[in-house]
């Protein structure tokens, strides 16, 4: 049986590189960071991995997020 293609994403919390299903994805909006649930908003996403630790310092770093999303602050 022939298996499909399984989209990779890297968590920019830790770097681990996971299968798409497993990672949270997050979108800046408005200047603050939204979790995309559904996987269908509007704009440029991030993904990030479920560990508490790893979110936590994806969320807080200001570096981070300016060049995850491309934008000047």
């Amino acid at each position: 049986m022939k298996t499909g293609h399984v989209p990779m994403r890297t968590c920019r919390g830790c770097g681990r590189k996971a299968p798409k299903v497993e990672l949270t994805r997050f979108v800046l909006r408005k200047g603050l960071l939204h979790e995309d649930t559904g996987k269908r908003m509007v704009g440029r996403g991030a993904y990030c991995c479920a560990n508490v630790a790893c979110r936590n310092r994806f969320e807080k770093s200001k570096k981070m997020l300016k060049r995850v999303f491309r934008f000047q602050a």
